[in-house]
This record gives C-alpha cells, sequence and structure tokens, in this order.
C-alpha cells in the first residue's frame, strides 16, 4: 500500500524524499524529526529538507514542544486544495495566453495511443459550451472498439455527460453491429447509417465552435489509434457542410 501511496504522490509531483517523509509522519503520528530519520532511513538534512517542502504546501504542521520541534501531517485534503489552486491558475493563464493568439492561426499537432487520444478527445470536450453537438464522420470497425474504444469509454462519456454534449455521427452498415448497442445505452448520440460502399478508412470529428478537426487513423491489433488535429475554422466549417450533406442521405438508427 505504501508503495502505492508513494507512487500515486510522485506523480502529483512529490521528490521520492519528500513522498517519503509524507508517509512516515502519516505512518507514526506527530513526531520528531528523529523519528522520521529512523523510520525513512535518510539522511538528516535530506529529512529536514523535506519537511521544508511539506510544511510550505502546508501539508505537514511544524511545532515547537519544550524546545523541540515536532511534526504532524495535516489533513491530507490540502492536497486537493492544493491542485484546485493550480487548476484555476493555469486556466487563467492558458486565457492569457489565448488571448495574445491570433484567431485565424492553424495549429497541427499528433497524438498516438489509448491514453493520448482518452486526453485528446476529453480535453477538446471540455473546451466546448456546454450543451454543444460535436460530429463524428465514421465509427471503426470492431478492431477499433476493442482496442481502443472500449477502454476508454467510460471515462470519455464521463466527461461528455458533464459537459452536456450531444453526438450527431454519421456510421456505416458493416459498423452497425459493433456501436449501435453502446451508443443507445448513453443517451446522447443520434446516428444515421450509409452504406458501406462509402465508407472511409479513417474517421472525423468535427468540433464547429472551437475551430477543430480530428482525423483519427482506426487502431487494431498490430498498431495504436492515432489522431490528428487540425485547429483551423475554414477546415471545420468545410467538414461540418460535409457532414449536414451526408446526413440527409442517411438512414436512422
Amino acid at each position: 500500500m505504501a508503495n502505492n501511496i508513494k507512487d500515486s504522490l510522485k506523480t502529483l509531483g512529490f521528490t521520492p524524499n519528500d513522498a517519503d517523509v509524507y508517509i512516515a509522519l502519516i505512518k507514526i503520528g506527530n513526531c520528531s524529526a528523529d523519528s522520521i530519520i529512523k523510520e525513512t532511513g535518510l539522511h538528516r538534512n535530506l529529512v529536514y529538507t523535506s519537511l521544508s517542502h511539506l510544511v510550505a504546501k502546508k501539508l505537514v504542521m511544524e511545532q515547537e514542544i519544550k524546545s523541540k520541534k515536532n511534526f504532524s501531517a495535516n489533513n491530507p485534503q490540502f492536497l486537493v486544495d492544493d491542485f484546485s489552486e493550480k487548476t484555476n491558475l493555469a486556466k487563467e493563464v492558458v486565457e492569457e495566453i489565448e488571448k495574445s493568439i491570433p484567431k485565424d492561426k492553424q495549429e497541427i499537432t499528433i497524438h498516438q495511443g489509448n491514453d493520448e487520444y482518452l486526453k485528446l478527445l476529453t480535453g477538446l470536450i471540455n473546451r466546448l459550451p456546454k450543451g454543444s453537438t460535436k460530429y463524428i464522420m465514421g465509427t471503426g470497425g470492431e478492431e477499433f472498439m476493442k482496442n481502443t474504444m472500449i477502454p476508454i469509454w467510460k471515462k470519455y462519456h464521463n466527461v461528455a455527460f458533464a459537459q452536456e454534449i450531444k453526438i450527431k455521427m454519421i456510421s456505416y452498415e458493416d459498423q452497425k453491429s459493433s456501436i449501435k448497442s453502446l451508443a443507445d445505452a448513453e443517451g446522447i448520440y443520434e446516428i444515421k447509417y450509409l452504406s458501406s460502399n462509402t465508407e472511409n478508412p479513417a474517421g472525423i470529428h468535427i468540433y464547429p465552435e472551437i475551430d477543430t478537426v480530428l482525423n483519427i487513423i482506426y487502431s487494431d491489433d498490430r498498431q495504436p489509434v492515432t489522431a490528428i488535429m487540425i485547429k483551423n475554422k475554414a477546415l471545420a466549417k468545410s467538414y461540418l457542410n460535409l457532414f449536414n450533406n451526408l446526413w440527409e442521405t442517411g438512414g436512422g438508427n
């Protein structure tokens, strides 16, 4: 359990020493630095350095009892508070940076693998105004669903629900069996199906409100999913027009 906590703390930005000292304090309770040194096996200077870091983060309280310093772990809720403050600060910085970026500037980035793909999808959804509609042309087949969409399905849709997103999707008749029951269960999809003769080997996701298009190269048993993100207002508008034209020709659920 301690190793799991240590790994998580390191992911949150703790140094290995800070994590060891913090875990020791949780285990021992109110104690002197000597007790922490004994528990962790770290050099005295390293322990005091970590204690200084943790006190600054308000995760540890320092008290002087009979001229001797004692330390105790504060409520771990400060971890959440600290990262909430950083998240809010990051949003403010992003807003300021975006103000200085030309609105029509084109951006192209490439994202590969399920973790990157999930981060990309949820990040774009969070940038959409609440209640927006996302447009998808092409859903991939059984291999893509098995290798990529099923593993990320719940996390992806949790974010979509939180943003009250609706999804209009154009799929193909031969992909109907792999997507229909899953999509129907979520209640946020409206799907039309085209003849498989018109099937595109890649998928397109369109986010009109943020002038962004994703070109999805589907995963299979040999290669991971690849998403090419293009931020280009004219391209997003053109793909939305194409989507609407195809939508008129598609069959319903």
